[in-house]
């Protein structure tokens, strides 16, 4: 119930204020500016139902004051039942009830959901943890100015209740005696509240108190609205000249702003506007409350379910498996439920609230600017989806760095929504109404809907079919009598990383005895959608050689690459068996798509990323960081709902950067890393030793070295919830990412190398080890010199480990040796098939292609979305270079027009 009663309420609420906070936070860069804006916003946005909340409290005390001399002679003439029939048929006389007294504490009542949201709010922001303002150290805890004794002296909450005492002293002059008390009352009751709470939402309370006292002398003004009007166009004056003076903003963002703000300056035009229209055009709705109420309800369902319900299904359904399993959240449906939840909370309860509070003139406004909002949303949802690519689980677009359309889409988009409202204030002046009112609800009911129910039995469907792992049973099966062929790819994994990580942790390296580190190794490009190719299939898949064949589709050439080695070791090897993990990007899918392997039988696909999160989590409830990504998917779900019905030129504002304006410090995205990660420390129990076959073939693809995460360096590089200075003081890279990512991967393989040692089954095994590029554009530890500046050589500079069989040794750093990620293929198959064949063209697999060294694709197409259908990947003429020899040497790197 409580559940139900935030997602309806609070809500809402809670979301105006981590917009407002993180909008004054991006403007000012201070933490007492954004709280001030808050403060200012809910007291702007809240004044409206405190003038109706006044005037109905001022309706009952003059109701009161009328009959207060004919009710004290009834109560000092009659008692009992007597008293109590004779009152109630006074009141009944009067057209009063005693319930009707509850209008006098109407203000209060309105201060229980906004409070409920500021103290929900700000007592858990992480963005106000650890942020000094004026005399308080930290705006995430109480002030405790300074402490008699053991008892710590919070001075706001203080403040707080002086200005409140103030302000209701100003309030009730002139008022009874019981409106004094509970004026008084409340404040000490706040300050019992919020003695102890964090010093953020006590200064919020503290100046939503002062701007109440301001409101309460505006009351006592000639000409308050007047007054009111003048201090906001100079408060946005200020503001505008404060954005351009200060470039707080990019250009088109404080055009944008400015342009809103600005709209404060013509309010006196829009309020002759509105009065006209509800006085000619829209007098029929005017009248007729039926009709009023129709249009209202209707439109309010329709933004109910477009935002909270087709949108998120939409969403859901596109990849239901995806959404399965998160933090323990089986049912994807989950994050639908909880969007219409929020949405009703918007559309339904708090419109409601805002339309029956007024009367037939606020209502008819309300009511036809609901109905365009729906009318143009729909419309922006439909017709107006824009062209962003890849939306990541995070609700993050991977492929464009903004959502800005171009000059021809804005004006098209505007066009289009001034066509809707025109059609609906045409229907409305021509006393159509009843016919807008079924448009509205049949777009609702057939299109919104109807869409709707179809993709949540997609969504049911798509995940009734995916399981996530609940136990783990072996499919690495390795041979101890024949020979193991294994690849390992680490998905930007860096080779800058190798040496300080075994000089950091030389027991580790011990792990790694026999394996060659070729430093002197290049990609082919720094994204993997280029990359990943020459890596599987070696160098027919290089960028080059695949533009040359221009017949065939990218996607296909592809899935190829992925294919080559497998079946080479199971068509053309002796008795091998061959099971390969998570096949990257098979079919240009985000996720691994088995179907890749559907008519090899020989060749076994298992998906290992993400599947053995859950599992991981509840092995390691000490260490697991839960509800990461499902409280960033709660919350920004609704957000993106926004986004899609949004005006093209707004939609950027929505979006802001894919944060969304949240106000969660702490989102980074600890599954994105623990997804890859888990299957690493389930190596072990993914291996066993009874291959049906004499030899065994085993690509093993992870993604933990993508993402980064701060691990324990202590603990081996293993994450935990809590890891201090003292854990990484050893760690060669304290505070970076990628290398401790790199550091936990690197441990994991490790162990799982002993593993193998143990059951006597390493010195039959070739490995290599090697990733699809490099990350960093100039890596420590290298003398990159300035020439490369534009090329940014680190990210075209990936691992490439290689452990013949039964080689011995510490791990040998080869740096002459020039090679390329492409060689991955060969190293592999060398001496186990003579003249290895590609199964698709007939050719021969070798590294004769590295004697013109690699030409290098320095294009930044890094997702598939503009690629699905494309032959050649679109790199422009400057993007290419030829490099030969020693990688680390400029001069080695030739522009090469392609």
């Amino acid at each position: 119930m409580g559940s139900v009663f935030y997602s309806l309420v609070i809500y809402p609420l809670t979301q105006i204020i981590e917009l407002v906070f993180s909008f004054c936070s991006k403007l000012f860069d201070n933490t007492g500016f954004a709280i001030l804006g808050v403060s200012f916003a809910v007291s702007l946005l809240t004044l409206p139902l405190y003038i109706v909340a006044e005037h109905w409290q001022q309706v009952e005390r003059d109701k009161q004051k009328a009959m207060k001399s004919e009710v004290d002679k009834i109560k000092a003439v009659f008692k009992g039942n007597e008293q109590y029939m004779i009152l109630t048929t006074y009141y009944r006389q009067q057209h009063y009830h005693p319930i009707m007294s509850l209008r006098s504490a109407f203000g209060l009542l309105i201060q229980i959901p906004f409070f409920t949201a500021a103290y929900t709010c700000l007592s858990n922001m992480t963005a106000l943890q650890g942020q000094s303002l004026l005399f308080i150290k930290d705006m995430g805890a109480p002030d405790s100015l300074f402490t008699i004794g053991a008892f710590h002296v919070n001075i706001l909450p203080i403040l707080m209740t002086l200005i409140n005492m103030i302000s209701g002293t100003i309030y009730t002059k002139g008022l009874p005696v019981r409106d004094k008390i509970q004026t008084y009352g409340l404040a000490l009751i706040f300050v019992v509240i919020l003695y102890d709470s964090p010093a953020g939402l006590v200064a919020y309370w503290t100046l939503n108190n002062l701007f109440s006292l301001v409101k309460n002398i505006f009351y006592k003004l000639k000409h308050p609205v007047w007054t009111l009007y003048v201090l906001a166009c100079a408060a946005v004056t200020a503001l505008i000249i404060w954005m351009f003076a200060g470039h707080v903003l990019a250009v088109k963002r404080a055009l944008l702003v400015a342009a809103v703000f600005a709209l404060v300056y013509f309010a006196p035009l829009f309020v002759k506007l509105s009065n006209y229209l509800i006085d000619k055009p829209f007098s029929r709705l005017r009248d007729n409350f039926k009709l009023r109420l129709g249009l209202f309800a209707a439109s309010a369902i329709g933004l109910t379910l477009l935002v909270g319900l087709y949108i998120p299904s939409e969403l859901v359904a596109s990849d239901p498996q995806a959404f399965y399993g998160i933090d323990g959240i089986k049912d994807p449906l989950f994050f639908v439920w909880n969007a219409l939840s929020q949405s009703a909370g918007i559309f339904i309860i708090w419109c409601s609230l805002i339309f029956f509070l007024y009367h037939e003139r606020m209502q008819t406004l309300i009511a036809f600017a609901l109905a365009s909002l729906f009318g143009m949303s729909l419309v922006n949802t439909m017709f107006f989806q824009g062209d962003y690519g890849t939306l990541s689980r995070l609700l993050k677009f991977t492929e464009i760095s903004s959502v800005d359309a171009n000059g021809t889409q804005i004006l098209l988009n505007i066009g289009t929504m001034i066509l809707v409202i025109s059609a609906f204030f045409i229907l409305i002046k021509f006393k159509l109404t009843k016919i807008l009112n079924y448009i509205v609800a049949g777009l609702t009911l057939i299109f919104v809907f109807g869409i709707s129910i179809s993709n949540i039995k997609t969504i049911s469907t798509g995940y009734n079919e995916f399981e996530v792992a609940k136990e783990i049973k072996p499919f690495i099966h390795l041979s101890k009598t024949g020979k193991n062929v294994i690849y390992l790819y680490l998905d930007r994994a860096q080779s800058r990383f190798v040496q300080p990580l075994f000089n950091e942790k030389p027991e580790l390296k011990e792990k790694f005895y026999g394996f060659i580190n070729y430093e002197n190794t290049v990609s082919f490009n720094a994204h993997t959608l280029i990359g990943a190719p020459p890596v599987y299939g070696g160098y027919e898949y290089t960028p080059e050689e695949m533009n040359k064949k221009s017949n065939q589709k990218l996607v296909d050439k592809q899935n190829e690459s992925l294919l080559i080695l497998p079946r080479i070791f199971t068509e053309q090897a002796e008795d091998y068996s061959a099971v390969i993990t998570d096949p990257t990007w098979a079919n240009y899918a985000m996720k691994p798509d088995k179907s890749l392997v559907q008519n090899y039988p020989l060749i076994d696909c298992e998906l290992t990323d993400s599947s053995y999160l859950d599992l991981w989590y509840k092995e390691h409830q000490d260490s697991a960081n839960l509800g990461v990504v499902s409280t960033t998917l709660k919350r920004d779900i609704l957000w993106y709902g926004f986004f899609r019905c949004s005006p093209l030129v707004l939609r950027p504002a929505f979006y802001n950067d894919g944060n969304y304006w949240s106000t969660n410090k702490e989102v980074d995205n600890y599954n994105d890393y623990l997804e890859g990660y888990s299957a690493l420390e389930y190596l072990p129990r993914f291996t066993d030793f009874e291959s049906k076959t004499e030899n065994a073939y085993v690509n093993f693809t992870n993604n933990a070295t993508h993402d980064g995460l701060i691990l324990n360096a202590s603990d081996n590089y293993r994450p935990t919830t809590k890891i201090s200075e003292e854990d990484n003081k050893n760690s060669a890279y304290p505070k970076d990412r990628g290398y401790h990512s790199f550091a936990g991967a690197m441990y994991r393989v490790g162990e799982w190398l002993d593993y193998l040692k143990e059951n006597g089954c390493y010195d039959n095994t070739r490995i290599v080890i090697v990733a699809d590029h490099g990350a960093e554009r100039f890596e420590d530890g290298y003398k990159w010199d300035d020439k490369f500046a534009k090329i940014g050589p680190g990210r075209y500079h990936p691992l490439l480990m290689f452990k013949d069989f039964n080689a011995k040794g510490d791990p040998v750093y080869n740096t002459e040796d020039f090679m390329t990620n492409a060689d991955t293929p060969v190293l592999l198959l060398e001496g186990l098939v003579d003249k290895p064949e590609n199964p698709f063209t007939g050719k021969i697999i070798d590294s004769s292609a590295k004697e013109k060294g690699a030409l290098v694709c320095l294009s930044n197409i890094f997702m598939p979305h503009h690629t699905r259908s494309s032959y050649i990947f679109t790199a422009s003429k400057n993007e290419w270079y030829r490099v030969k020899e020693n990688i680390f040497d400029s001069s080695n790197w030739t522009q090469e027009e392609f």
